[in-house]
């Protein structure tokens, strides 16, 4: 079992993302399918189907509520697609590795993502963003012989350090107050009346972006709520 790669306070419950449905905090671990693109039965239904190069197109946006194609029930049954819950964390395994997007409606992948369904003691959103706090050590562990893929057996080594939900809160209030921040500054450039003005908000907006992407190791580590490592 690999160590937590951040830094965590004592007292915070160390878990392996391998699913338990009986610890509360993953309960399962699915992949997805892709019904035979040859049948029109399978296609144009009512369920979403998301791909990853859908949510690496999202510019930073989290939640997901409609895909660009949706399939049927039968294509769902024909497949190995499953529909999963308001709330699944959906972590693409390949091309690329390590992007995270959360279901807001329950919706289908193909094969290219691992779907986490989160327990009562795990918020979704915290474990989306500690996955993309770790992007660089699922980089590290993917391997394939044509390009990089995460399989379950090397992630389910991975070890995360969870605290209490509201601890869970504390730090997510956090990470949405830099969103925000930066998500203002994008928003005023558009309404800027010279480019002068334009260029300067877009520069802050990046530098808050670049500070957001370095500071979120150490919000994880728990460091910015007062605890204790």
């Amino acid at each position: 079992m690999a160590e937590p790669f951040l830094d965590h306070p004592n007292g915070w419950t160390v878990i392996s993302l391998e699913p338990n449905p009986r610890s509360g905090f993953i309960e399962r671990v699915e992949s997805g399918g892709t019904p035979s693109t040859s049948n029109d039965d399978y296609w144009d239904g009512d369920i979403p189907w998301l791909t990853p190069k859908e949510i690496t197109r999202n510019e930073g946006g989290l939640y997901v509520s409609s895909t660009e194609r949706n399939i049927t029930p039968a294509g769902m049954q024909g497949s190995a697609a499953k529909l999963m819950p308001v709330g699944t964390v959906m972590l693409t395994k390949r091309a690329p590795v390590g992007a995270v997007a959360i279901a807001t409606v329950p919706m289908c992948t193909n094969q290219g993502f691992l779907n986490f369904i989160c327990g009562k003691s795990l918020l979704p959103t915290y474990l989306a963003y500690w996955l993309l706090a770790n992007r660089r050590y699922l980089d590290a562990v993917a391997n394939g012989s044509t390009y990089p893929e995460l399989y379950k057996g090397d992630l389910f080594e991975f070890e995360m350090a969870v605290p209490p939900l509201e601890k869970q809160r504390e730090i997510l209030r956090i990470i949405s107050a830099a969103k925000q921040l930066a998500l203002c500054l994008d928003a005023t450039s558009h309404s800027a009346i010279d480019v002068e003005e334009v260029l300067h908000l877009q520069t802050l907006r990046d530098r808050v972006n670049g500070f957001y992407s370095t500071l979120l190791p150490v919000i994880f580590s728990g460091r910015l709520i007062g605890e204790k490592l």
